[in-house]
């Protein structure tokens, strides 16, 4: 199997990514429904939702914006694609050529994708289907998962920047060299959302390296 991380430009959610400094949206689930729109599901990290709500009543690729679930400073959101979101879906894509989406995340600059492929011409599919449509791709990592029991570690952007600035400001250092308000001030976000997205960080990667029961 071929393992892909790579960024792409796709018009779904652009209006959101490039409006809202520090956004974060991270891909849960894109799926058809016989005779109805096909539909997104995807967690949003902002500080500022009222400018989330703004920008996703204005993304032509998407409509009827709906709050699933609110969690601290995340929510869960369902859309529907819009005839811009259909044709740039690339859920039946992947499908086609039984590849698996593993992870999307979007951030300010552009989604960042990692995926699995049965071969190399499968990845070459999903390109060219990028290219056909006008949507730009930068090709990070291409790599053979020859291990079947890999364990595959994943926290969100904005978490993996926390727990990145928390050790080299000697927030975790022992005395402590930097308070959380300090590395609060180091990320430009709240005190409140730095103690979050630690703590959420931290709890991600103890589940998926020790495992606890």
């Amino acid at each position: 199997m071929l393992i892909a991380e790579f960024t792409i430009d796709h018009p779904v959610l652009l209006e959101s990514l490039r409006r809202i400094p520090g956004i974060e949206i991270e891909w849960e689930e894109t799926y058809e429904r016989p005779d109805r729109p096909t539909q997104m599901l995807f967690w949003v990290d902002s500080e500022d939702f009222d400018a989330v709500e703004e920008a996703l009543a204005d993304d032509p690729a998407v409509t009827n914006p709906t709050v699933l679930a609110e969690v601290d400073d995340r929510r869960f959101y369902v859309v529907d694609f819009t005839a811009l979101g259909n044709e740039t879906n690339l859920m039946p894509e992947f499908i086609e050529v039984g590849s698996v989406l593993m992870r999307a995340i979007g951030t300010n600059d552009d989604w960042r994708l990692r995926a699995r492929f049965p071969d190399q011409s499968a990845f070459e599919h999903v390109y060219r289907f990028c290219v056909d449509h006008d949507i730009d791709v930068a090709i990070n990592r291409l790599f053979e998962e020859t291990v079947r029991d890999e364990v595959v570690v994943s926290v969100t952007e904005a978490q993996r920047e926390t727990l990145i600035e928390a050790v080299k400001s000697g927030y975790l250092d022992v005395p402590r060299n930097c308070s959380q308000a300090q590395l609060a001030d180091r990320l430009g976000i709240s005190d409140s959302a730095t103690s979050e997205r630690f703590r959420r960080g931290v709890k991600r990667l103890i589940k998926q390296t020790i495992r606890p029961e």
